[in-house]
């Protein structure tokens, strides 16, 4: 197994800066997600690990190795791509094996590299076909089946998942996961939908306009973002963020935010007065949509089963004081100096 370490890396395009100081560390056997908005960097960066583009400043290391100058074959890693690159004019067990035969290894041990792959990925029986007749997960497969076989220590995988439907990148994400840990092989995952790096992941690196936003293990991204921006884009719903100024007219500067699940319902008159808009019932929980009357702010809150209250309600809504986050209205840093007192009277969504 391998590590995997970028040291202050650095990859411009004229005045663009696609990757900006980059730095951040995979441990052996680990899975480490880049997430991140369209632009934000995580596939330029990725490819810089793998030597398809060339750092212009900062060290990348593989299994303590300096690989910042060297060619891609030589980096001893497999990589994923996001559109399978599969040969529609070779079968899947031609495909599979083909870097295995552009390297000349001996035919018994690519047949045998191919059985054991075939087996692990079940794809025994589809490997006189042709790419035309799979699925999209049996293609998904047919490129993780390929990258096994070349028995590299490192796999990247670049956002492997986008193209299926919701249904099948679910059950592909637990596979992905699976086979990884079974494997012991060192894997960095570029993705934009953070439900894949929250759920996958062992460490998650949250990139915004080529830097590093906030990187931890997905708990900690999750209880405790370091930045406002780091707290609207994790979790589904994101984060409600709203200026202090709703819940005290004698602050300014601060940002304050609470997760849907820990908002609360009260009475007309009560905590932070708001208007239900709409009422989205999901089967074992509703998301309860709510405008401030001080301002047009939304606020998503999350109850379990059905919701208590209909469109157009009047309420309160309340959370605990240590459920509450504060950012710093200009710069988005976290602040932590618990600037508002806690609401009175919280009333439970019922069960």
């Amino acid at each position: 197994m391998s590590a995997i370490e970028l040291r202050a890396v650095h990859k411009h395009w004229e005045a663009t800066r696609a990757v900006d100081g980059v730095s951040l560390r995979a441990e052996a056997g680990q899975l480490v997600a880049l997430l991140g908005p369209s632009g934000c960097g995580k596939s330029t960066t990725l490819r810089l690990i793998a030597g398809l583009e060339r750092a212009d400043g900062g060290q990348i290391l593989i299994g303590n190795r300096d690989v910042t100058q060297l060619p891609s074959p030589q980096r001893g890693i497999a990589m994923v791509f996001q559109n399978y690159a599969l040969f529609p004019h070779l079968t899947v067990g031609e495909n599979i094996v083909f870097g295995l035969s552009v390297r000349r290894l001996p035919k018994p041990e690519r047949a045998q590299r191919l059985a054991q792959a075939a087996e692990l990925l079940g794809l025994q029986a589809l490997l006189e076909r042709k790419p035309a007749q799979l699925s999209g997960g049996q293609r998904q497969r047919v490129a993780l089946a390929r990258a096994i076989v070349a028995q590299a220590p490192v796999c990247l995988m670049d956002e492997p998942l986008s193209n299926l439907d919701a249904q099948l990148r679910q059950h592909m994400r637990g596979e992905i996961r699976a086979l990884q840990q079974r494997l012991g092989m060192t894997m960095v995952y570029v993705t934009h939908d953070q439900t894949e790096a929250m759920t996958m992941a062992d460490h998650v690196v949250l990139m915004r306009a080529g830097r590093i936003e906030q990187q931890g293990p997905p708990a900690e991204l999750y209880e405790r973002p370091a930045t406002a921006f780091a707290a609207g884009f994790i979790g589904a719903p994101a984060m409600n963020l709203f200026p202090v100024e709703l819940v005290d007219a004698t602050r300014r500067g601060l940002t304050l935010g609470v997760r849907p699940e820990h908002l609360r319902l009260g009475p007309p008159g009560s905590g932070l007065a708001a208007r239900v808009e709409a009422v989205e019932y999901l089967g074992a929980e509703s998301m309860v949509v709510c405008s401030a009357d001080r301002g047009p702010h939304r606020l998503v809150m999350r109850c379990n089963g059905r919701s208590p209250v209909a469109a157009g309600r009047a309420v309160g809504l309340h959370w605990a004081p240590e459920h509450q986050h504060g950012f710093d209205a200009v710069s988005g840093q976290r602040a932590d100096d618990g600037p508002v007192p806690p609401l009175p009277n919280p009333l439970e969504c019922p069960a």
